[in-house]
């Protein structure tokens, strides 16, 4: 037995969203600009100006990701800082999203018993992915570009979730027409 076509396309629209979700969520977890933060002057350093007088303080730009923490004064340099809990958490919310997706693109293929388990590994991703983000924003500001991007994977988690609920309770619903012989009448409350 095979899917409706408009179930086909909401399927292909759930698995769309949940590998760009997917994507940016690596691109998040591997880039190091979760928070930018202005630093305060130090006084050690001096730079010169046009006119040949020196100042005596330089200001500098800190930005910090899940794995390193860098500065930028003289050079830029980093340390080594990880981020564990955020890490894990969403990295088991982008595994769980991975195999959502791949269990997707199977279902637009095939129909298997699968189809239940696809919006539980999207609700599982979306809580990961939510607490990971709640994680390190209850430590540091998330006002960057990956931060933002873990947002975005995040949204098309959220969007991906209720399509996916809805194709699996649609389809069971026909799936219980088709092997019971019942009349299957989708959204009435009254018999009729």
């Amino acid at each position: 037995m095979s899917l409706d076509p408009l179930f086909r396309r909401m399927t292909l629209i759930v698995t769309v969203f949940a590998f760009v979700g997917f994507v940016l969520g690596v691109i998040a977890l591997t880039t190091n600009y979760w928070t930018k933060v202005s630093l305060p002057p130090r006084p050690d350093m001096s730079i010169s100006t046009e006119n040949g007088t020196y100042i005596n303080y330089k200001s500098g730009l800190g930005w910090k990701g899940l794995l390193m923490s860098c500065t930028s004064f003289d050079k830029v340099s980093c340390t080594w800082e990880l981020m564990t809990t955020t890490f894990f958490l969403c990295s088991f919310g982008l595994i769980s999203l991975l195999i959502g997706g791949i269990f997707s693109i199977w279902e637009m293929f095939k129909t298997s018993d699968r189809r239940f388990l696809i919006p539980m590994l999207y609700f599982v991703a979306c809580v990961l992915m939510t607490a990971g983000l709640f994680d390190y924003g209850s430590t540091a500001q998330l006002n960057s570009y990956s931060s933002r991007a873990m947002i975005s994977a995040i949204v098309f988690v959220y969007g991906s979730l209720p399509i996916s609920a809805f194709i699996a309770g649609r389809y069971s619903a026909y799936e219980r027409y088709i092997n019971n012989g019942q009349k299957y009448v989708p959204a009435s409350t009254n018999g009729n």
